[in-house]
């Protein structure tokens, strides 16, 4: 991220669908490698499964407590924008040798404008790795110069940020409903998580890396417990065990809790506008197969209107009673938040 910021000329920076649209152009033949380099570090992705750009703001200021980096992602919902045109040399066939082909690709997002101006706010968070926006790129027939065709249109495309959710198993939900235990999910605990409000996206990123250390321990507790969490769930005495990594993820929050609001009273955040907010939270641990048999029978990954709760319950009703892998671990935020 560090090298696309510092490319971004000043010209550049003031046309945010221009900065958008360098962020595809500068992610994408790098996209691979670096989700490949994250798939093998210690600390997982959180992917937000909210496809609304309106709702990045909203989940990236609640969820730095807990969630080791986020990766958010229109998820396919959108126009497709083209990026330009690339060649690339491939082998056809023994007999045929090499062959230049270039094609079309693009990325699909519903607003330029706006993921551009995410961009250019969340700028300290992107370059400490806290958050991320992965795009869904899209590529169309490729064609071969030598026979003068014209490179097709840009087709359908592919979410990768899926692929984490499975690789991973660690997500980041916006809902109005609760999830209800059942075979497939286990809520974990309900909990007021604390985050700093009242400051804009841009000073909420400057303080958030500022605090970065910190922010890390808790990161690094949190992490640790749902480690223990996957025991749990499958100990002969299964509550028992859980309500004791709960007791202990709720001690963590609430001391995190008292630290943020000591930082907000303090001159310099005071000054600024910054008050403790809380936003309802319940951590839900949830079979693999039942969210990602969910996430696969939906338009969006954020299981269109149904809501993804009722979802996962359906995919669960109508399928097998399957029960192996590990569990995977959702925060579910409700939409509303309270100040203190």
């Amino acid at each position: 991220m560090n090298e696309f910021y510092d490319s971004l000329l000043e010209q550049e920076r003031a046309s945010v669908q221009e900065v958008a649209l360098k962020y595809g152009r500068t992610l994408r033949p790098w996209y691979e490698r670096l989700l490949s380099a994250k798939a093998v570090s210690a600390s997982p992705y959180y992917v937000g499964l909210s496809s609304d750009m309106g709702s990045f703001t909203h989940v990236t200021k609640r969820v730095a407590l807990v969630a080791d980096t986020m990766l958010l992602s229109d998820h396919g919902a959108g126009a497709v924008h083209e990026l330009g045109i690339q060649n690339e040399t491939v082998a056809v066939s023994p007999q045929q040798g090499p062959v230049l082909q270039e094609y079309r690709y693009g990325m699909v997002t519903k607003d330029l404008a706006e993921l551009g101006q995410w961009i250019l706010s969340a700028e300290p968070l992107l370059r400490s790795g806290l958050v991320w926006y992965g795009p869904v790129f899209t590529q169309g027939r490729p064609a071969t110069g030598s026979l003068g065709q014209s490179p097709g249109l840009l087709p359908s495309f592919s979410d990768r940020s899926i692929d984490f959710v499975v690789e991973h198993g660690r997500a980041v939900d916006l809902a109005t409903a609760k999830p209800l235990a059942s075979r497939v999910v286990r809520p974990v605990l309900e909990i007021d998580l604390p985050f700093i409000d009242g400051l804009s996206l841009s000073d909420f990123a400057q303080v958030t890396s500022e605090e970065f250390d910190s922010y890390r321990q808790h990161r690094d507790f949190m992490r640790a417990r749902l480690l223990e969490l996957d025991d749990a769930l499958e100990a002969v005495d299964s509550q028992v065990a859980l309500e004791r990594v709960a007791l202990s993820i709720r001690d963590e929050l609430n001391a995190a809790t008292a630290e943020m609001s000591t930082a907000a009273r303090s001159r310099v955040l005071n000054r600024s506008g910054a008050v403790l907010g809380t936003t309802s939270a319940i951590l839900a641990a949830v079979r693999p197969e039942a969210l990602q048999g969910a996430l696969a029978t939906s338009a969006t990954i954020a299981a269109g209107a149904t809501g993804l709760w009722p979802t996962i319950q359906t995919f669960a009703d109508i399928k097998p009673n399957r029960t192996h892998g590990k569990w995977h671990y959702v925060w579910v935020l409700q939409k509303k938040a309270a100040a203190r």
